[in-house]
């Protein structure tokens, strides 16, 4: 027996819209119904065929299909949401990061009393319950954290393995930015540059103008030399 909490999309089992006529629901049937009877001898689906019967008979009565509609527009809102939440993602990488450094500066300071309780954690972190229930499952699911005897919770060896290798895989990312980038840190001085050409054009001891270039000496007249 099918547990009454489970949901079956009636809709997409007929392979119908759900604004589908009686009529269209019926005739759906009926053709889908042929292959699946269990006297059929090759594409006999006992468990699937009762489904669409179930399906017809619940589609095509009114009262019955008004109730289901109300069923199905709740499922379609609650996958609405679903599809949402995968945007969090990003937000959840950070959150956790957050709480287990929070396990982690605990244990640093304080090696005799190093666990947190929940509640201090939840007030801490601003976060709904339902959501950091999440991210403890997930720390101990890891194993980065355990319930000490006085029933608080703290890091393990692993966690703080796991929290530095992830401050340690950031600063590796800023010195290949750096390293790659070295103008963002010293700024490249080119021939072309303001300071670069004040530095060729302007004579600071006589506040006068030199050239870029030295200039070539003049040479020397053969005339002037031959009288």
């Amino acid at each position: 027996m099918r547990k009454s909490a489970e949901f079956i999309d009636y809709y997409e089992l007929l392979e119908v819209s759900p604004h589908a006529s009686r009529e269209t629901i019926e005739r759906v049937f009926r053709y889908m119904a042929k292959r699946s009877h269990p006297d059929s001898s090759d594409q006999a689906d006992t468990k699937h065929f009762s489904r669409l019967v179930e399906a017809c008979e619940k589609l095509t009565n009114p009262e019955s299909r008004a109730l289901y509609d109300i069923e199905y527009e709740n499922q379609k809102q609650q996958i609405k949401q679903l599809v949402e939440e995968t945007g969090y993602i990003s937000s959840d990488c950070a959150d956790r990061h957050k709480l287990l450094s929070l396990f982690y500066a605990q244990r640093r300071r304080n090696r005799k009393q190093p666990g947190i309780g929940p509640t201090t954690v939840e007030q801490v972190m601003g976060l709904p319950p339902e959501i950091l229930e999440f991210h403890l499952w997930y720390f101990r699911e890891k194993g980065w954290i355990d319930r000490e005897e006085c029933g608080l919770l703290s890091i393990t060896s692993a966690g703080v393995d796991q929290i530095e290798a992830t401050v340690q895989t950031v600063e590796i990312e800023k010195f290949k930015r750096l390293e790659f980038n070295p103008s963002s840190v010293v700024p490249s001085l080119s021939c072309s540059s303001p300071v670069s050409n004040q530095a060729e054009t302007t004579d600071h001891a006589t506040n006068g103008y030199v050239p870029s270039m030295p200039e070539q000496p003049t040479p020397l007249d053969p005339i002037a030399f031959s009288s």
